[in-house]
């Protein structure tokens, strides 16, 4: 009997796993559950948030790419799994068998429960479309966290108001400083890009709390909006805990350096649902996602087949383009930074080289 596959979440690792299939033949029986038929390309997201993208341009079809590389593919959200008796709990019902099965599900927004009715998370990511869509064309839109993604879509929705709005006020607010974790140099030239841009920057003030109309920072400021994007620290699902897996503080699935459960060998992960237990400070961004997705698919193979597997090792540094808006990018690689307009061209063509892999 074959034995069976569950590729749990249409994550980077994942969509290379299922890529590979259109040419290489396998004796697996292989299943790929998502709760969207769409996995929606989050390097892209600025670009979209700009308008130079329309949706299908920045989205795979995964029952599609499933079809072509004789992958069954079932939309719907796995609510639970047992190792034990390996066997995965979907949404509607369903249940699902497995001989190995692996995660790439990504991680939920953390937002404190007080206020999580009033932001608009960027997580999950096929409601990305829909959300930015709204909140962009608001009022008074604010964007709450630092982080590339954060600064990536306030500059992208700035630029696009520029175009279509009346208003052009966008405010970001942050704890710290912007793109701390890209070093000081990085971090003063994203502060004068934005503010030659007019983006209205609130530094170094922790949301506290946030009404249906205002946002509240623990420096007594009080700012209206009409929108909050909260793209500010990331959380664990509870399907790993609650299955009695080893994790993280955080919850996230621990992993060894095969990518893979230290006490349940056939329970692999990748992307920012997994903390590696050799280097639990690596940052969850897609850069390691796809680094990890050879190393995750050959091992898922080796195991199946009991040989021996190989070790991931990240790299210390890598590049990182982030949209400014205006067909402009800050173009980063560890400390070094530069910003420019062929910054955008490159990274316009490396974002659709890999969207273009998967069509």
């Amino acid at each position: 009997m074959n034995r069976t596959l569950v590729l749990v979440g249409g994550g980077h690792a994942h969509l290379f796993a299922v890529r590979v299939l259109l040419q290489e033949k396998t004796d697996f029986h292989i299943i790929l559950i998502s709760p969207s038929r769409y996995q929606y390309y989050s390097g892209m997201f600025s670009g979209f948030a700009e308008g130079l993208y329309g949706e299908k341009d920045i989205r795979i079809d995964l029952k599609d790419l499933c079809e072509r590389a004789n992958v069954t593919f079932i939309q719907d959200q796995v609510v639970s799994f047992n190792p034990s008796v390996k066997n995965a709990q979907c949404g509607r019902g369903q249940s699902v068998s497995f001989d190995a099965i692996s995660f790439d599900i990504g991680s939920e927004s953390e937002i404190s429960s007080s206020f999580q009715d009033y932001v608009i998370p960027i997580r999950p990511n096929y409601l990305f479309t829909v959300h930015i869509e709204n909140i962009k064309r608001s009022p008074m839109p604010v964007v709450v966290g630092a982080g590339a993604a954060g600064v990536e879509l306030a500059l992208s929705m700035l630029a696009w108001r520029k175009k279509h709005a009346e208003q052009k006020n966008v405010t970001l607010i942050t704890s710290s400083e912007l793109l701390r974790s890209f070093g000081f140099l990085t971090s003063k030239k994203i502060q004068r890009i934005a503010s030659l841009k007019s983006l209205h920057v609130i530094e170094g003030e922790k949301v506290t709390d946030i009404t249906s109309s205002h946002v509240y920072t623990d420096k007594q400021n009080s700012l209206e909006h009409t929108g909050v994007l909260w793209l500010t620290g990331a959380k664990s699902f509870d399907l790993f805990e609650e299955a009695d897996m080893t994790t993280d503080d955080s919850g996230f699935l621990l992993v060894n350096d095969y990518l893979q459960s230290p006490d349940c060998p056939f329970v692999f992960g990748a992307g920012d649902c997994v903390s590696i237990k050799t280097n639990r400070s690596l940052p969850k961004n897609g850069v390691y996602a796809v680094r990890q997705a050879p190393v995750l698919w050959g091992n898922i193979k080796k195991y199946l087949n009991e040989r021996g597997m190989e070790v991931f090792k990240p790299q210390n540094k890598y590049v990182a383009i982030l949209s400014t808006g205006n067909k402009e990018a800050l173009f980063t690689y560890g400390r070094f930074s530069v910003h420019s307009r062929l910054a955008w061209k490159l990274k316009h063509l490396i974002d659709g080289k890999f969207i273009r892999k998967f069509k």
